[in-house]
């Protein structure tokens, strides 16, 4: 955000004369991706470090991350995630309401949290 380039609200029917956001210019300059939250998580995880106080230490510091794509699930009339999402995590009514990449990495994140708590 401290960015100059930085434009968090993505429109794609932005008609004005600014051209870092008109027609969608700001597509990858600003908008919140929801699809490296999972590859994020992953990392988080197995760089926290195994003996920070054991599994359910690790799901406990994971967990408060998906509240807001719980929330998102269920009032999604798709039942599934966004594309994107515009600054503060709001709405972005130009995404595509339901992309799987962005399931897809989270649901692989708890996968791994799940083998790896398995394993202890």
């Amino acid at each position: 955000p401290g960015e100059a380039e930085y434009r968090g609200d993505y429109r794609n029917d932005d008609d004005s004369a600014d051209k870092s956001v008109a027609h969608g210019w700001n597509y990858h300059q600003g908008p919140e991706w929801v699809w490296p939250l999972g590859f994020f998580l992953k990392a988080w995880h197995h760089f926290y470090g195994k003996d920070e106080g054991g599994s359910s230490a690790r799901r406990r510091d994971v967990l408060p991350w998906l509240l807001k794509h719980r929330s998102m699930l269920h009032n999604s009339a798709w039942r599934s995630l966004p594309e994107l999402t515009n600054s503060t995590g709001s709405v972005c009514s130009h995404a595509c309401p339901a992309q799987a990449w962005s399931i897809a990495t989270l649901l692989d994140a708890l996968h791994s949290l799940e083998a790896d708590e398995a394993l202890e």
